[in-house]
């Protein structure tokens, strides 16, 4: 469980990843997990106690995500009766991710992600993400890397919060009715909101 995970779809093109440190590090494992299995699909879902929203509330909606390599054969239209075969006899997994490489794309999977870039689609109250293994691995690389620029990064320091940069160039802007573009991807680390922090050791009463 991914306990301060927000994945929200697109509004206008642009997607919101927003993660924790440690999420984001383990995201980038399972984006990796995913990548190394054409048998196997990645369920990460809502966090507890996440608002749950409709359009009409004019928010932002909080989505569940599941990623899976495009040769797995997993149509979207799949995914209910799977969901429903998970609930009711799903069982703890260890599996072990292989390690992070340089987030740094070369320039042939540059060219492969812009022939058969990831797909997305929203499904069943579902984000869907399907990609070639190589697509899925350099996505973990890349938020494995914004895990671990998150501990020096200024804005974190100062607000809690900060915009680490954008998984452009990954999916296809055609591939929905909804094109998708891009995830903004921001950290989210309460812990280093220096007000809050001094707010918690100033004596009351």
């Amino acid at each position: 469980m991914l306990r301060n995970t927000f994945v929200h779809p697109p509004d206008r093109q642009v997607g919101y990843l927003k993660a924790s440190r440690a999420d984001l590090l383990r995201l980038g494992a399972l984006f990796r997990v995913a990548a190394t299995s054409p048998h196997s699909a990645i369920h990460i879902p809502v966090p507890p106690g996440a608002r749950q929203t409709t359009p009409a509330d004019g928010a932002t909606r909080t989505l569940p995500v599941l990623l899976a390599r495009e040769d797995a054969g997993l149509r979207v239209s799949d995914w209910p009766e799977l969901r429903h075969r998970m609930r009711r006899a799903g069982a703890p997994l260890r599996v072990t991710a292989p390690a992070a490489r340089s987030a740094d794309r070369p320039e042939e999977v540059r060219r492969r992600a812009d022939r058969r870039p990831a797909r997305f689609a929203e499904h069943a109250a579902t984000i869907v993400l399907t990609a070639r293994a190589e697509v899925l691995f350099r996505i973990g690389d890349w938020l494995t890397d914004a895990g671990d620029r998150v501990a020096r990064d200024p804005h974190v320091h100062r607000h809690g919060e900060g915009f680490l940069g954008d998984l452009a160039g990954f999916f296809d802007p055609e591939g929905t009715n909804r094109p998708m573009h891009a995830f903004c991807v921001v950290a989210v680390e309460p812990i280093f909101h220096q007000a809050r922090w001094r707010k918690q050791r100033t004596p009351t009463g």
